[in-house]
């Protein structure tokens, strides 16, 4: 509203500025903007709000007229403050909203000539007129056009950054959170002292299975572990592929026994009847991140070394 405001200001100073005035008529010009200004600022009721842009914009073009009238028409070169209504609506407002202030600005352009007449409307005055309306139809019609094309572009531009960062926090093999997505969601967790677990678990041999089975085999292994582990969990549990054939759980509101229930059923479901270790770690309130990684990683070490396809809790 700045600019316009601004350009309103400016132009019922300068007018009276040089030309011989007829101060009441002035007088209800300024007094019918400041009402277009109220009505541009304050909400309007019911079927009202929908034009909300285009009733300031037909009151402002009112007052426009009448301050013409009040500088003695025509002289007052005044008129070209028409377009500030018309810019105005075709940022704010849709097209059929533009084309009515267009319509009023036609229509009190053209009043004041047919109704006043001249001298202050000389009828040599008719094909400015038209010229003006045609220009100003013109700038109005292609700035809402740029304003809507920008919008789309905008959207579009939102739309690619939201699948941007999906792609920056997802697995592209088996769709799960990424290490980037991990790292970001539990240090966020741990901002809370609820209980939870975490855990590490790594397939058994799983080079071996690649080098026996081939690497689709095992790009298979991983996806239909990873969906078939999705199943087992809460709505706010968090399964994550960290890389390779190693991934991570979060298990929130959750201690270490029912994170072992929670663990072992997961350690059922690995298809092509492969198996996998895990290492289960309880957080403790205060301590950071990457502490509670190495106990998880401490107890999947474990569980490697004692013979694999197990599950082992940090002491």
């Amino acid at each position: 509203m700045a600019p316009f405001l601004g350009a309103t200001l400016l132009a019922w100073i300068v007018v009276p500025i040089g030309s011989p005035m007829h101060w009441g008529i002035y007088a209800a010009s300024a007094v019918m903007a400041a009402f277009a200004g109220i009505l541009g600022v304050v909400p309007l009721p019911g079927v009202l709000a929908k034009a909300k842009e285009m009733i300031p914009s037909l009151v402002f073009l009112l007052a426009i007229g009448l301050l013409r009238d009040s500088a003695g028409g025509i002289n007052s070169a005044v008129g070209t403050l028409a377009l500030l209504p018309v810019f105005y609506t075709a940022l704010y407002s849709s097209r059929a909203q533009l084309c009515t202030v267009l319509v009023g600005m036609t229509t009190v352009l053209f009043a004041q000539n047919l109704l006043v007449g001249p001298p202050a409307y000389p009828n040599s005055q008719y094909r400015g007129g038209v010229i003006f309306i045609i220009v100003s139809a013109i700038i109005g019609l292609v700035t809402q056009r740029l304003v809507s094309q920008r919008a789309e572009m905008l959207r579009y531009v939102s739309d690619m950054l939201g699948q941007v960062s999906d792609i920056a926090s997802t697995d592209a093999l088996t769709g799960l959170p990424n290490r980037r997505a991990w790292d970001a969601h539990l240090a966020e967790m741990l901002t809370d002292d609820r209980c939870m677990t975490v855990t590490m678990l790594d397939l058994d041999h799983f080079k071996k299975f690649n080098d026996t089975q081939g690497h689709p085999a095992g790009d298979r292994l991983l996806r239909e572990a990873a969906a078939a582990w999705r199943e087992e969990l809460r709505a706010g549990d968090l399964v994550a592929r960290l890389g390779g054939d190693e991934f991570a759980l979060l298990l929130p509101d959750c201690n270490a026994a029912n994170a072992l229930e929670v663990v072992e059923r997961l350690r059922l479901r690995i298809p092509s009847e492969q198996t996998c270790s895990a290492g289960i770690a309880t957080h403790v309130p205060g301590s950071p991140p990457e502490a509670l990684m190495a106990q998880a990683d401490t107890a999947l070490y474990e569980a490697k070394t004692a013979g694999r396809d197990r599950t082992c809790l940090t002491a």
